[in-house]
């Protein structure tokens, strides 16, 4: 019970001093302007993105560490007291609050629904285990940044050169008390992303179709494993939403209401920067603004000026991602673009390699194939990258139609429509991978939720609690099939909770690596074949980004015979090789066998219990440090 409470009170005070510095924020810099229609949401995400901010400058002066930021979250908490004085509206007025008291039944239903799902959904996000590409790199990154007080070259990971805004704030979670806390923080972001879309329908319509909003986007599988695990989707969702919102804003007003259009663009900005292709979201909207304020037939200065707003604001925030990029590597959008920039551990094979991997993810790349794309990711989504790797749910095959009908009347609906479809496009031509489209769904989820209602209003009045109550009824049904795989661990889970409290995070270290710390000297220096998991390794080590196109293998494929790949690894400065024993499909080149089987060269030292990990130390190598 004291790991649950623990957990829970490190999240409330994380997601806490968010939400209050961008309440002081807004309170003191912005004067209680631009974020109104988001409200509560507004001052979570601006806290969130002032964090960013100033982990990345922490981490840039290699300052970076559990002091330097919790003295930043004492004077926060300081500041705030001393503000709320004088505020013009408290920290705790999250804006436009309505009495429970007046919901529907059914809007009760659903809501208590949804909690339940949520509440066991975090019970899975405290168990110690962590994903694949949080283990890559998503954790493990800003591990690595907080061990060495600041931003540091990363050798062979392409991962450490991209955009990494939600990463800064897994550091802020790191630092505060671990890992678990990082995926918690995750699944925050897919609480507010909820909340917000609750709250953009519930404007329009009743309490009901908020929450039906809310149940449209948590009930794809997708969705539901995003909230799980330490990813970023959920966070580039949240983001993209909040300046969706403030550009509607804008352009619902009459008039281009500049400081609804700045914020917008730095949450743009936000969302660009956490992850490569978060810049989708900018164009998007900048799409969306030009498109309706032509139609509106305003002046062209006007509609230039309304994407100044939010262009500036969203590539000022980038910038500082594209310059490190640039002196880590010599390339601001490293890897791509090599023939242009070049950059270290990469080459134009490697180049090419790389977007025939992201090309071979979905069904096909031919004219057909694009027209039966969106026919296709609802009904043949699946595991494996030939069904892009995950699933949404098959309500959309009527929602969408459905929205695209009611969207002729609702201009929220065309919009959020317009964005999604946008977003589509880009993801269509690029990597079809499923978790990619997550960002989407929301708008989708307020499409979808205003066309129910606006269909519901176009039946007599007698027939609409029927139909009401059959909608709620058919999304629970379906969240629940949805989600019962993954619910169903959870009472297991608390039975380890209760009996081991705060040793149940022991479960997630692998013995290897338990051998690697307890074993292996200081200054051991590894590298990974087979696996680029790296987060439970308190060592040095270098891995590939991504088996598909092995940096790793280019290299020893570089030098002839076992001598050749001596000579790597002693220009590398390896010590030891960590070899996980199942095939990733890497064409490992003879000479490397050859000097694994040459006893005057490589000593197996340790087998893990299951057989999966070997730990060989390098012999005859002359290590450079």
């Amino acid at each position: 019970m004291l790991y649950l409470a623990a957990n829970l009170f490190g999240l409330i005070g994380l997601v806490g001093i968010f939400y209050l510095t961008g309440w002081l924020f807004d309170q003191v810099v912005m004067k209680g302007r631009g974020l109104e229609p988001v409200a509560a949401a507004g001052w979570y995400g601006l806290g969130a993105a002032i964090w960013m901010a100033w982990v990345f400058v922490l981490a840039a002066t290699q300052i970076l560490s559990a002091l330097a930021l919790g003295l930043l979250a004492l004077l926060t908490i300081l500041l705030v007291w001393r503000q709320r004085r004088t505020a013009s509206r408290g920290f705790l007025a999250i804006g436009n609050a309505e009495s429970t008291s007046g919901q529907e039944p059914m809007a009760w239903v659903l809501g208590g629904f949804l909690v339940a799902v949520l509440i066991a959904l975090w019970l899975q996000v405290l168990w110690p285990q962590i994903s694949w590409d949080a283990n890559a790199y998503h954790l493990t990154i800003p591990r690595l940044y907080l061990g060495h007080g600041g931003f540091r070259r990363i050798p062979f990971n392409v991962y450490s050169n991209w955009p990494l805004n939600t990463q800064m704030l897994f550091a802020v979670a790191l630092a505060a008390r671990d890992h678990v806390l990082a995926k918690s923080l995750h699944f925050a972001f897919g609480l507010a992303t909820l909340l917000l879309i609750y709250r953009v329908v519930r404007v329009t319509a009743r309490p009901w179709a908020g929450w039906l909003g809310a149940a449209l986007f948590l009930v794809n599988p997708v969705v539901l494993d995003e909230f799980r695990a330490a990813y970023v989707d959920l966070a580039f969702a949240f983001f993209f939403l909040l300046s969706f919102v403030l550009v509607q804003q804008a352009l619902e007003s009459g008039e281009n209401r500049g400081p609804h259009l700045i914020v917008a663009g730095v949450f743009a900005g936000v969302a660009a920067g956490v992850k490569p292709t978060g810049a989708v979201a900018v164009i998007c909207l900048l799409v969306l603004f030009l498109v309706v304020t032509l139609r509106q037939g305003r002046k062209a200065g006007e509609v230039l000026e309304g994407l100044a707003r939010i262009a500036v604001p969203a590539g000022l925030l980038l910038a500082p991602w594209v310059i490190k990029s640039w002196v880590m590597t010599g390339n601001p959008v490293y890897p791509f673009l090599f023939s242009v920039f070049g950059g270290p551990e990469w080459s134009a094979d490697l180049g090419a390699r790389l977007g025939e991997w992201q090309q071979g993810i979905g069904m096909g790349r031919s004219w057909l194939d694009y027209l039966l794309l969106p026919i296709r990711v609802v009904i043949a989504g699946g595991a494996g990258y030939d069904h892009f790797d995950g699933r949404i749910s098959l309500l959309w095959l009527g929602v969408v139609p459905l929205a695209l009908v009611v969207g002729r009347r609702r201009p929220l609906v065309a919009r959020s429509l317009g964005v999604a479809g946008v977003y589509f496009v880009f993801w269509a031509l690029s990597s079809q991978q499923m978790r990619f489209l997550i960002p989407i769904l929301p708008f989708l989820a307020v499409a979808g939720a205003l066309s129910m209602i606006e269909l519901g209003q176009q039946l007599q009045a007698a027939r609409r609690p029927m139909f009401e109550w059959v909608v709620t009824l058919g999304v629970i049904a379906t969240l629940a099939i949805t989600s019962s795989s993954m619910v169903m661990p959870t009472w297991r889970m608390m039975g380890r909770y209760l009996e081991a409290n705060g040793r149940v995070i022991e479960d997630a270290v692998h013995p290897a690596f338990r051998y690697i710390h307890e074993d292996l000297p200081e200054d051991a220096r590894l590298m990974f074949l087979n696996t680029n998991h790296g987060f439970f390794c308190d060592r040095e080590f270098i891995a590939d980004s991504f088996f598909e196109a092995s940096q790793i293998n280019d290299l020893l494929r570089s030098k002839r015979g076992k001598e050749g790949v001596q000579a790597v690894l002693g220009e590398l400065g390896i010590t030891h090789l960590l070899i996980e024993n199942r095939d990733r499909f890497v064409s490992w080149p003879p000479s490397l066998y050859e000097y694994l089987n040459d006893p005057e060269l490589a000593r197996g030292v340790y087998r893990s219990p299951d057989s999966i990990y070997d730990v060989v130390e390098v012999l005859g190598a002359s290590p450079q440090p």
